[in-house]
């Protein structure tokens, strides 16, 4: 771990792998969607290991709240209780995110409150504050998983010192989303197993023009068409 981050830490915020694949159905086959969450989850955790980071996993089994607000704010206290002075919070869904966008993060921390990753869907890939500047956020007052919750957090935190990350991701939140990804070759050997995994079974794909692979900007909204497993 580097000196510099040394107070620090990633909160990965996520589902197990067995209910992210049953939340999002990346495709038909149970078992294949699930190895699909698996490896997001995995590729989170190495990016965050990458950037120098420590990290703390708190998945559906370690959190508490009937809401996601309340989940969400019950984890960040987690990890602040652990003694870190600041904390970064993304989910295991965002595959375009580098371990070079987790240390810009961090440093912005270094002379803001906030900082915050704005998705193309309208929500945010990564969200950090300090100890201190966790109650200035009313958690129960975002629309959590909806195209307003970056719009909301911006709002919530205009009078604070907020630094707003360059690169605009998408998330894989779908069956369409993880055929797009699987053409993305900048993903290396991520992509390369999601092809092996998604070709393996037969597709179906009710325009087949439409599913050509093609090359694809990094930070789209763009959807594929679904794939069955």
């Amino acid at each position: 771990m580097k000196s510099a981050y040394a107070h620090t830490a990633v909160l990965l915020f996520t589902r197990t792998s067995a209910e992210e694949a049953q939340a999002k159905h990346f495709c038909r086959s149970r078992s294949k969607s699930e190895a699909i969450a698996d490896q997001l989850i995995r590729r989170s955790t190495e990016l965050v290991q990458q950037a120098g980071l420590p990290l703390l996993l708190i998945d559906s089994s370690k959190q508490q709240g009937s809401t996601f607000g309340e989940r969400l704010q019950h984890a960040f206290g987690l990890a602040f209780a652990q003694g870190y002075e600041k904390v970064i919070c993304l989910g295991n869904d965002t595959p375009g995110l580098t371990p070079a966008t987790l240390r810009a993060a961090a440093e912005a921390l270094h002379g803001q409150d906030f900082v915050f990753g704005q998705a193309t869907d309208g929500g945010v890939y990564l969200m950090g504050m300090h100890r201190h500047t966790l109650p200035q956020l009313d958690f129960s007052a975002i629309s959590w998983n909806t195209a307003l919750v970056f719009e909301e957090l911006c709002l919530q935190t205009a009078a604070a010192a907020t630094a707003i990350l360059a690169p605009i991701l998408a998330d894989a939140d779908s069956a369409e989303d993880i055929l797009i990804l699987s053409a993305q070759r900048s993903l290396g050997k991520f992509a390369a197993w999601l092809r092996e995994l998604l070709f393996s079974c037969r597709l179906h794909i009710t325009d087949y023009t439409f599913c050509q692979l093609q090359a694809i900007p990094a930070a789209t909204a763009l959807r594929g068409p679904p794939v069955s497993c």
